[in-house]
């Protein structure tokens, strides 16, 4: 594989857990957004958002986004807000293929309460349910803008998901 394989959508959508195990099956290396902010950074997100509010880390964000521009080989699970970084994501998209996991927004409740709350700050410092609402309306769009195609992990086991990303990448490659 040359190119990058990203992956969007709503916290919760297993961007993490399905990138992992196909960054495994197709013998890549696995970059998380939020991993690499946090390394940068040597602090949680939690740490960043706390010192530096959530525009400290969306900056981070910005200059992380960038970097993968020129990465190859790599599958990339991105923060829910990395879509918000408008300006980057046409050089993502020049050398990437785009998947956009969502779920219902039930099943999104169900995985986000499961999570410990203390690793993710809110973002408008509302509920959940009322915050999760709000935040997909604003970023639905921009999910839909930008994918290549769309996978419901609601419906599909981590594995499924895989499979189903792999079979439509060897059609788009």
């Amino acid at each position: 594989m040359n190119g990058l394989i990203i992956l969007i959508g709503f916290r919760g959508t297993g961007k993490t857990t399905v990138g992992e195990l196909l960054a495994q099956k197709i013998g890549g290396a696995f970059v998380d957004t939020d991993q690499r902010i946090c390394q940068k950074k040597e602090a949680s997100v939690k740490m960043i958002v706390e010192r530096e509010g959530w525009e400290g880390f969306r900056r981070c964000e910005e200059e992380v986004l960038k970097e993968l521009a020129q990465a190859t080989g790599s599958v990339v699970a991105t923060g829910g807000g990395a879509v918000l970084h408008r300006q980057v994501w046409p050089e993502l998209k020049k050398n990437a293929t785009i998947v956009w996991l969502t779920a219902d927004t039930a099943i999104l409740m169900q995985r986000i309460c499961r999570e410990a709350s203390d690793n993710r700050p809110s973002l408008s410092g509302k509920g959940v349910a009322e915050e999760m609402a709000q935040i997909l309306e604003e970023r639905e769009p921009l999910y839909r803008e930008l994918a290549d195609f769309t996978v419901d992990t609601g419906r599909m086991r981590a594995v499924e998901t895989v499979d189903y990303i792999y079979q439509r990448i060897e059609k788009i490659l």
